[in-house]
């Protein structure tokens, strides 16, 4: 049984400091942009750059996982990464993925919503089983799970 990691990106916001991402990159505002199109290929850089880092992970779980899905405020998929690892920022407990995009296969998501709980923590693991392959997703598929 594999896991795919989620990450519910809120709002946009600026940070008011710089301060760098995982791969060394400074970035000052995190978070969804109300005009942007999830299925937008042009923004994904853009949504992977403020959405990768600093997250309260529980390292070997976070590791174990293949996949992450962003997701705009609406629980709608923004992003999917294949996920290389999980990096470890030095000056608080806070760690960071390492991934790119997870290419072609998984367009079907974009743009479709994953039901998570109500949790407030932006952090969520699903078994990749309670998600809908992307392979049976059609343009009628509203939800993925």
């Amino acid at each position: 049984m594999a896991e795919i990691v989620t990450i519910k990106i809120g709002p946009h916001r600026d940070l008011g400091f710089s301060e760098q991402d995982v791969y060394g990159q400074n970035r000052t505002v995190v978070g969804w942009e109300p005009e942007w199109d999830p299925k937008d290929k042009s923004i994904r850089g853009e949504v992977w750059h403020r959405s990768c880092c600093w997250w309260k992970l529980e390292p070997g779980r976070a590791v174990r996982c293949d996949l992450g899905i962003v997701l705009n405020p609406d629980n709608v998929v923004v992003y999917v990464a294949k996920i290389r690892g999980v990096l470890k920022r030095d000056d608080i407990m806070r760690m960071g993925f390492i991934g790119d995009d997870a290419g072609d296969e998984y367009e079907p998501w974009y743009g479709k919503i994953l039901e998570r709980n109500d949790s407030k923590n932006p952090i969520a693991y699903f078994d990749e089983r309670a998600i809908l392959p992307p392979g049976q997703v059609s343009a009628d598929t509203i939800k993925l799970n």
